[in-house]
């Protein structure tokens, strides 16, 4: 049995979705007591049959575009810091480096 946590990583979708799929009566559940607390708990099959594209394997392209995509938002990430460090010290005493390559240890002084 699958926890919402497990139903988010295999089916890929987000929290908001799964409980939509449990209100419209889409994705069944069952109510288990773990600790002293009701938890929902999953199938397998229910969440395959509630979304059918999370049976379909991730193809090695996919999987290449899906990191592609996250090399830009890091990028994209990293100049946005790049700028915001920028405007608290527009003497640019501070830059911003990548340690891979570099000799020396993180926090060594020049």
């Amino acid at each position: 049995m699958l926890r919402i946590s497990d139903v988010i990583e295999l089916a890929m979708v987000s929290r908001k979705t799964i409980y939509n799929a449990i209100n419209s009566g889409r994705l069944k559940y069952q109510l288990v007591t773990v600790d002293n607390r009701q938890v929902r708990m999953f199938h397998e099959e229910d969440v395959f049959s509630a979304f059918p594209k999370a049976s379909r394997t991730i193809t090695h392209e996919q999987e290449v575009q899906d990191l592609r995509e996250e090399v830009a938002s890091l990028k994209f990430a990293l100049a946005e810091l790049q700028k915001a460090v920028e405007a608290m010290d527009p003497n640019g005493q501070y830059e911003m480096k990548s340690l891979k390559g570099q000799p020396g240890k993180p926090g060594d002084e020049e």
